[in-house]
Order: C-alpha cells, then sequence, then structure tokens
C-alpha cells in the first residue's frame, strides 16, 4: 500500500480544481486576483476560493508561498490533530498557537492568505485572532452556548472573532448542532450569535461536502433548501438585509480585506 504525504495529496487536490476550471471554463471561475472582486457578484459563474484544511502540507512555513503561487487564498491552521502551528479542539493538552504558529499567522497575513480557525483548540483561536491583524473566519461550527460540543465555539471565542472583525459560518453537521437537526435549529445557532454578537459576525458554512455519516438538517438537505432558512430567519424578525450580509455579504467583507494583499496572478 502507497501512503502518500500530506503535501502530495494536496497538490492533487489542487489539481482537481484546476481540471475543473478546463473543462467547465464557461461556469466556474477561480477567485485569487485583485480583478477578481470586481465581478464575483456577477450572475453566470460559480467562483471558487482554493482553501487548505489542516496545515500538514506546510513542511515549512515558507511553503505557504508555493501554494499561494498555485492559487490558495485561506489556510485552516489545523484539522483533527496537533500540528507544528497549534492545538487543535480535540489536543489533550491546550497548548495554543507555536512559535512557527505565530510565524505562519504572521505570513498569513503579509500574502492576504484568510486565517481559517476551524477545529482550532479555544487558545489557539484566540491567541491567532489577537495576533492577526486582518479579519479571520471559523470556517464551520457553532455556538457552544446553544449545544456544547468540542468544534463550537464557546462566547469568549465569538467575542474574540467580533473583535478581530472575522466571521463564523455556521454549520450543517448535525452532531454541532444539537437537539432536533433541522432548520429550525440552525436557526437557533444563527439567532444566538446574531442577538449577542452582532450581525456582522454569522455567515454560512455547510460543510456539505465533509458530513459523513450522518444526516444533513432536515429542510437544509441541499444548497437548493435554503430558502427555508431564510423564510425561518424572517419569521424570526430579521430584515431582508440581515439575510444577504448572513448569506454572503459578511463572507466576502472578510475576502476583500484580505484580497487587498494580494498581487497580481503569475501564473
Amino acid at each position: 500500500m502507497r501512503i502518500r504525504s500530506p503535501t502530495m495529496i494536496t497538490l492533487e487536490h489542487i489539481k482537481t480544481y484546476y481540471n475543473l476550471l478546463t473543462t467547465h471554463r464557461d461556469d466556474l471561475a477561480l477567485l485569487g486576483d485583485p480583478s477578481d472582486l470586481q465581478q464575483v457578484e456577477r450572475k453566470g459563474k460559480t467562483w471558487f476560493l482554493i482553501a487548505i484544511e489542516g496545515a500538514e502540507p506546510l513542511e515549512d512555513i515558507e511553503d505557504l508561498d508555493l501554494f499561494y503561487m498555485l492559487g490558495v487564498r485561506s489556510l485552516q491552521i489545523t484539522w483533527n490533530f496537533d500540528n507544528k502551528y497549534a492545538a487543535t479542539c480535540m489536543s489533550k493538552r491546550d497548548y495554543g498557537l507555536t512559535g512557527d504558529g505565530e510565524e505562519l499567522i504572521e505570513r498569513c497575513n503579509e500574502l492576504g492568505v484568510i486565517i481559517d480557525l476551524a477545529h482550532a483548540s479555544k487558545k489557539s483561536t484566540i491567541e491567532a485572532l489577537e495576533l492577526s491583524r486582518l479579519p479571520a473566519i471559523v470556517s464551520h461550527a457553532n455556538a457552544s452556548s446553544v449545544h456544547r460540543h468540542v468544534r463550537n465555539l464557546d462566547d469568549d471565542e465569538l467575542d474574540a472573532l467580533r473583535k478581530n472583525g472575522g466571521v463564523v459560518g455556521v454549520t450543517m453537521i448535525e452532531p454541532t448542532l444539537g437537539g432536533a437537526a433541522d432548520v429550525k435549529r440552525v436557526a437557533d445557532h444563527i439567532m444566538y450569535i446574531f442577538e449577542n454578537f452582532g450581525k456582522n459576525l454569522v455567515a454560512i458554512g455547510t460543510d456539505f461536502f465533509g458530513i459523513m455519516h450522518v444526516d444533513e438538517p432536515k429542510g437544509l438537505e441541499d444548497v437548493t433548501k435554503f430558502g427555508n432558512l431564510w423564510s425561518e430567519l424572517l419569521s424570526r424578525g430579521l430584515t431582508r438585509e440581515d439575510i444577504e450580509l448572513i448569506a454572503y455579504r459578511n463572507a466576502l467583507r472578510v475576502i476583500m480585506a484580505n484580497s487587498a494583499r494580494w498581487k497580481p496572478r503569475i501564473f
């Protein structure tokens, strides 16, 4: 059996994106150049922003520059395994960011690579948010105050993310929702964050492609069902402008803040 390194697996995944872009060039586009931000709200194309989930492919911090040249614009510092950069939410001892982790956060800021703290430990999350000079994301998580789960964010983490100017993508992963996993329960998490930390913090981070061995929430089985969520939020007093923020404007704001550091493509 051949075991491939995280670096090689990540390169294989990036190659898949480029194969899709080549095959479906009329329908898909890659978000990675400063000029792209002027086009993303136009109808007709689906845009990819290439992200790496877990920094294990970076054997050295300088490897981030190589992945940047391949189009990567977001880096999730950890997945479910502690690494040389930070502790994860699964860590037996939350040691937070390492020295290498601090340097990696700084290099992400220099390049405009969006820092993603999903799966990170509490200490790693707060330290990274205090260090980062640009808005970060927690791409897929929910609120611990609604349902206690190792992958969810407590109020300290949500407040640190708010102060950083970032966003949290409320996710559809059934165990993180608690209670009846349905559209109303997803709305519970959104409303908690919205009411306690403001309208600019909430985004959507479905993780539809990562949900395994459990069902999607009832009424939100795929992206075509999101009208159900918007209707539920309207019934709870949110405005259409609020829903636009949650649906895409909050996330787009973070992307634009980081994209100010992007350089024109050299590929």
